[in-house]
């Protein structure tokens, strides 16, 4: 075996011997195997967008506009604090993180400085308020 190339397979790992991951042992699918299979008809659905009607495409886009805003509402009305978070940074969020790494640029420059020059030199450059 030392000069031979060989190819072995082990299976997916925590997988048992007939069990599957999509379906139930009836044949029905699970709640992941209905979400693969309606991600897979979306994804055949846009390659073939270009041959959709007029009526087809606006009744698809339409029922897109709304899952996404019944999915924006619901996020608000189960999480407000999340929601209330992800308002929050992104007013203020740049500004927080420009101070964090100004913060963290100050120290790095003072640990420095004490390494190369001395804990006064850097006590000196750096004053605590």
């Amino acid at each position: 075996m030392d000069n031979e190339i060989y190819i072995s397979h082990h299976g997916v790992k925590g997988q048992r011997w007939g069990v599957r991951r999509y379906q139930n042992p009836d044949g029905t699918l699970t709640d992941a195997g209905k979400r693969k299979q309606i991600k897979k008809q979306r994804k055949e659905e846009s390659k073939n967008r270009s041959l959709l009607s007029d009526y087809e495409l606006n009744k698809k886009t339409q029922r897109l506009r709304k899952e996404n805003e019944l999915k924006r509402l619901t996020e608000e009305n189960i999480s407000p604090v999340k929601s209330s978070t992800k308002r929050f940074l992104s007013n203020h969020g740049k500004q927080i993180l420009g101070s964090v790494l100004v913060g963290a640029g100050l120290y790095g420059a003072k640990l420095l400085i004490s390494k190369t020059l001395g804990k006064e030199a850097a006590s000196s450059i750096v004053k605590k308020k």
